[in-house]
């Protein structure tokens, strides 16, 4: 088997997880794999490590956190090779494997001991007041439109499947796949969803009204947010990446994107269990934390 790696050399420091991970996978008879960038460091000069394209790969390991795991699949979602994840980030929901764990889930992997889940995306396209497209991309996550550097409320107008459900003023909106449901959403009160599940998750921050309701609706719905005038430019961030700068009365069109994420499950704990330790994880993390 042919492995990819990526790792996050702020969150990796000097290599050493991925020097270990490309050690186990040898030792097992699979080939791990960096991209050219990677050349002169200190795992090209391991022995069997080879450079060079993902495309052959079976599977893409990333190390580092969640925004690693994200940043890698934008780079090579369009393979369709499965993702898993080393943890090197703040106890992630998307990095499944600890650096203790590494040789077991190499081996579970080489031995076919796993299953895939098809994980939803999101496609956000922006259009300005004529209809014309200023930007669009694709999402693993979620797509949130957020008050901007001052503290003014947006005032958004929220539609699902051209009706217009509200007239929403607070701090954003947050457009979540299930996968995003451990994301922004949760921490903005909405529901879980299971990884594999096909619906859209729409969630208010910090909305100014006497109820604070998510919506969750069907994978063939379409969502319509509207930008009135504002005082404050908000801004769009679809996984966290840059998008173009909004003008008033922009249209935000958010859909179900008609490719999936294959990420590999190694079947250490079911979601909710392993959602509920990693939330108490990342509480003890935080407080533990000396920055």
């Amino acid at each position: 088997m042919r492995f990819g790696i990526h790792s996050n050399k702020t969150r990796d420091i000097g290599y050493e997880v991925a020097e270990e991970l490309s050690s186990v996978m040898l030792s097992h008879g699979a080939t791990p794999v960096f991209r050219e960038y990677m050349e002169g460091t200190s795992v090209s000069r391991i022995k069997g490590v080879e450079l060079g394209s993902f495309e052959d790969c079976d599977v893409i390991f990333t190390i580092g956190g969640d925004g690693t795991f994200l940043g890698v699949v934008a780079d090579y979602r369009d393979l369709g090779i499965p993702f898993v994840g080393v943890n090197k980030g703040s106890i992630g929901f998307l990095t499944q494997i600890s650096e203790e764990s590494m040789e077991d889930a190499v081996t579970r992997i080489t031995e076919g001991r796993y299953n895939i889940i098809e994980r939803m995306q999101l496609s956000a396209q922006l259009f300005d007041s004529q209809g014309n497209l200023k930007g669009h991309d694709i999402c693993l996550n979620d797509v949130a439109v957020l008050r901007g550097d001052k503290p003014h409320i947006v005032k958004l107008s929220l539609y699902i499947d051209h009706e217009r459900v509200e007239r929403f003023y607070g701090d954003g909106l947050v457009v979540a796949t299930p996968t995003g449901s451990t994301a922004y959403t949760l921490a903005a009160g909405g529901p879980l969803l299971m990884p594999g599940m096909d619906n859209i998750i729409i969630t208010p921050l910090c909305p100014h009204t006497l109820q604070s309701t998510s919506y969750v609706i069907g994978p063939e719905s379409e969502v319509e947010i509207r930008l009135g005038n504002f005082e404050t430019v908000p801004i769009v961030t679809p996984d966290g990446h840059e998008f173009p700068t909004l003008a008033p009365y922009d249209v935000l069109r958010i859909r179900k994107h008609p490719s999936t994420v294959k990420t590999v499950d190694l079947g250490y704990t079911g979601f909710f269990q392993s959602v509920r330790r990693k939330i108490v994880a990342r509480g003890s993390f935080y407080e533990n934390s000396q920055e």
